[in-house]
């Protein structure tokens, strides 16, 4: 039986996309959020409950609240979200190489792995990525996962899969 993992950072590649998160909030869109994408209406959708540690890449999902971090509502993407998981790796440092390091890799492949799924480079698109990343303490567990999310810049909801989207 798999425990638990133990608790990982949430790193965020750039200030502004710490601001646009911050200022966001956990809430639905509001009068000046943006939507992004088309929805096709469905008489009624229902949230499932996962651990942040078992999504995958194509599920999108709403930022978790402060006081469940690591619970997520996951959505069908065809609805109003806040992200998008688009990449999932391990990182093959044989010892805990800092969080800084850990940073540098994860953006790394995680850059790339958005240039992959949505066909532009962040610096060309409306979309910005945040990561999830191994703590010193999970690396000491072999923890070793990275997940890669998609967000809206402008901190607004996302409709529909980004994949190909640029």
């Amino acid at each position: 039986m798999t425990q638990p993992r133990p608790t990982r950072a949430l790193s965020v590649p750039t200030a502004a996309l710490t601001a646009a998160a911050v200022l966001t909030g956990c809430g639905g869109p509001g009068a000046t959020e943006e939507l992004v994408g088309t929805s096709t209406p469905t008489p009624a959708v229902s949230a499932v409950e996962t651990s942040i540690f078992q999504l995958s890449p194509g599920q999108c999902y709403d930022r978790p609240a402060a006081k469940e971090l690591y619970t997520v509502e996951v959505v069908p993407c065809t609805v109003s979200h806040d992200l998008e998981a688009y990449a999932l790796f391990q990182l093959d440092e044989p010892s805990w190489p800092g969080e800084d390091r850990v940073h540098e890799l994860a953006d790394a492949g995680c850059r790339d792995a958005f240039t992959a799924f949505t066909g532009s480079a962040p610096e060309d698109s409306g979309l910005g990525y945040t990561m999830y990343t191994p703590s010193s303490g999970s690396w000491s567990e072999g923890d070793r996962q990275v997940l890669c999310a998609l967000q809206l810049n402008s901190g607004g909801r996302l409709i529909g899969s980004q994949a190909g989207q640029g």
